[in-house]
């Protein structure tokens, strides 16, 4: 398996020229994504990533969110296609983050979600939500805009009773786009009589 250390390495030496050397704690997008072996398990390495405002670490193994604690910048987090089953230690960023990225993974649950206070994209597709009370973390998340949930059980449970956009709408009623679609005022209102 690749380390983070040595990823960070490897970032360096593609994107680097003779002219001009990229120096990863002081690039703005550090691309981590698809190392091969690939990275296993994200570690304090990433704290030295001060000014990256997004970080990409799709296409790895990873199975645990971790090691972002100096990201103080970062805005957008890529870790699509990975095994991550939770969204602990998102919280190190709760601050920053605008855009979480982790679609093709294992998560059963949004707890920690609550915790991105910026948080305005979350895709989350293809995971393995499937009930509606997972999906209440996101009624902190006030400045959230952008949902995408297609490949969750849930998606396949609500879209098949007929009421995903109003049940999602009802529960984040500030949320404009769900999987892509425009929320109507129709879905709103449906929805905060469903919920209540």
């Amino acid at each position: 398996m690749t380390s983070v250390k040595d990823a960070i390495k490897n970032f360096e030496a593609k994107y680097s020229t003779p002219e001009v050397p990229v120096v990863a704690v002081e690039t703005e997008h550090v691309k981590l994504y698809g190392q091969m072996p690939p990275i296993a398990k994200m570690d304090n390495s990433l704290s030295s990533l001060k000014a990256c405002k997004r970080l990409a670490l799709s296409s790895n193994c990873i199975e645990k969110i971790a090691g972002l604690k100096g990201c103080e910048q970062l805005e957008i987090l890529s870790l699509g296609r990975n095994q991550i089953k939770k969204l602990d230690g998102v919280e190190d960023v709760g601050e920053t983050l605008q855009e979480l990225w982790i679609s093709y993974n294992l998560i059963t649950s949004l707890k920690g979600a609550e915790k991105l206070q910026k948080l305005r994209v979350l895709y989350i597709s293809q995971n393995l939500i499937a009930k509606l009370p997972e999906l209440d973390p996101l009624k902190e998340c006030k400045e959230l805009q952008e949902l995408l949930l297609v490949g969750n059980p849930i998606h396949v449970e609500l879209t098949n009773a007929g009421d995903l956009r109003e049940q999602v709408a009802g529960r984040v009623p500030w949320l404009k786009k769900l999987d892509g679609t425009p929320i109507t005022e129709e879905e709103r209102t449906a929805g905060a009589e469903k919920v209540g």
